[in-house]
């Protein structure tokens, strides 16, 4: 099971988005890499994130992949955060984790503090160290990536993210869908989840009508139930 324990700048997440959509090999992203000033070990290890990132190895990921790349042409610049985000959600459980508590955090009080963040990633996890590190590197990587403002020792969240497009919103969803255990998410608890915090969905009210992956039911209090069509 892959970790998210480097830094990753959001020039290095968009070079290895570029090389998986032209077909090339990740084992190029390692010269590149060194080339923009890291050391040989700190290169391989980051070159190895990136390509769990953008070149999976599995078919489910290899698919899920495929359609991030067919949304890539008409998305703009500051949308691909939602490709990258989608991507590492579904890929990395310690980002999955994380981003959860940060969005809840954000949530609740406006701000949180690193330790607030990584204190309660490590009560599910026996590897201390191993994730203190990951949980620290992600808060470090989110604020790169202009989705957190740090000052002094809290988080903020920076400017949201808007997303129009039915077909990206429900990309995004899915790798949410597709990575948690339970078969239906109440859609309240969907379009709130945490997971999402930096973003904005546009008309997401009436998107999972209109996007035939989705199922929806209602439960026996009439509240609607957002699952995925069985493959």
């Amino acid at each position: 099971m892959p970790i998210f324990d480097r830094f990753i700048r959001y020039e290095w997440a968009e070079h290895a988005l570029a090389l998986a959509l032209n077909g090339d090999s990740p084992s190029e992203l390692r010269t590149w890499l060194a080339a923009q000033g890291l050391g040989a070990e700190s290169a391989r290890r980051t070159a190895n994130l990136l390509t769990h990132l953008w070149f999976p190895s599995t078919h489910q990921g290899q698919s899920f992949r495929q359609e991030a790349f067919a949304l890539y042409s008409s998305s703009s610049w500051r949308e691909h955060l939602a490709l990258h985000w989608g991507m590492a959600l579904w890929t990395f459980p310690t980002f999955h984790e994380t981003i959860r508590i940060c969005g809840r955090l954000l949530h609740l009080q406006g701000w949180f503090y690193r330790k607030d963040v990584v204190n309660r990633v490590l009560e599910k996890h026996s590897n201390q160290s191993t994730i203190k590190r990951a949980a620290e590197r992600i808060l470090q990587t989110l604020t790169d990536w202009k989705v957190l403002e740090k000052s002094k020792h809290q988080y903020c969240l920076s400017s949201p993210v808007f997303v129009e497009r039915p077909e990206l919103a429900a990309w995004i969803f899915r790798s949410l869908l597709e990575t948690t255990p339970e078969q239906y998410i109440l859609k309240t608890d969907l379009l709130a989840a945490g997971e999402f915090f930096p973003f904005h969905f546009v008309d997401s009210t009436v998107l999972f009508q209109d996007i035939p992956q989705f199922v929806l039911l209602r439960n026996s209090d009439g509240d609607e139930l957002v699952g995925l069509q069985s493959t």
